[in-house]
């Protein structure tokens, strides 16, 4: 039985429960000092580690100010829970996308591609890694951009031996777009992203998960060891330049694989225009 919504979670009127958004409670709520609605996620549960993983998503996510990152207008606590206040995004995530097949263009796709590219990497140069880069948490709003959202694995690359959540030896992800260096719980780089986004975008090409199987363990061995079904096997008209694409993108080893998410955008600009013409 779920929890009585609260009325009010620090100065914000609570108007419904939105569901569960990574570590923490989603409620939808207005800001009455600024007259804003606004997104709040709280974290019910009293767990020191949970709450350090919180606070962490905070401080990365409040950083950043780029037009494909959710942003993050206030942090506080609330009867001893802390919250994060962002800004409401109407539209559907991309998991919902791929969910009911929506019919995109390859133009419209790879648009997607180079909004998440954009975000994401102006994320990197200032020494964030996202470290659960998936369909669900990419939201597309009701005007068409992409948001990137829930950055509470997200770690500051400075800051490797500080903490516990930081040390190598730590696995932290979703199992179907994790990279092989987080399956294997070492130190991961912005190329641990960017393995992420190239399995988001076989997913968003051919609606169908890059690794799958019926546990997480088998998920996570696929990843190590097995390949994917290629991609023009699920669609024999693929473009042999958007299939480089995609291939160079789930390499498992990170030297081969794109070393910036500048690099991926420009192949990604350069084919577009190929289209285009």
């Amino acid at each position: 039985m779920e929890p009585p919504r609260p009325t009010h979670i620090g100065r914000y009127e609570v108007m419904d429960r939105l569901g569960a958004g990574g570590m923490g409670v989603v409620y939808l709520a207005t800001d009455p000092l600024l007259r804003r609605t606004v997104a709040i996620k709280v974290l019910p549960a009293h767990d020191d580690d949970l709450r350090e993983r919180f606070a962490r998503e905070a401080r990365s996510a409040a950083s950043l100010k780029h037009n494909h990152v959710v942003t993050i207008y206030d942090i506080g606590e609330d009867d001893g829970k802390p919250f994060i206040a962002m800004e409401f995004l109407d539209g559907e995530s991309m998991a919902e996308m791929v969910r009911r097949r929506a019919p995109l263009s390859v133009d419209r796709r790879l648009q997607l591609l180079l909004e998440l590219c954009s975000g994401l990497g102006y994320a990197h140069k200032h020494g964030i890694i996202h470290r659960d880069i998936k369909p669900g948490n990419l939201m597309v709003t009701a005007e068409g951009a992409l948001k990137i959202l829930d950055f509470g694995l997200a770690r500051i690359t400075s800051d490797v031996t500080s903490t516990g959540l930081t040390l190598a030896g730590s696995v932290m992800g979703t199992p179907h777009y994790m990279s092989p260096e987080q399956v294997e719980g070492k130190v991961v780089d912005p190329r641990s992203d960017i393995f992420s986004v190239g399995v988001v975008f076989y997913e968003l090409l051919s609606y169908r998960k890059a690794y799958s199987g019926e546990s997480a363990h088998v998920i996570l061995h696929n990843i190590l060891h097995a390949t994917p079904t290629p991609i023009r096997e699920l669609i024999p008209a693929i473009d042999p330049d958007l299939e480089a694409i995609v291939l160079k993108g789930l390499e498992k080893d990170p030297a081969k694989r794109y070393q910036t998410l500048s690099s991926l955008a420009a192949e990604v600009t350069r084919i577009r225009a190929k289209f285009a013409a």
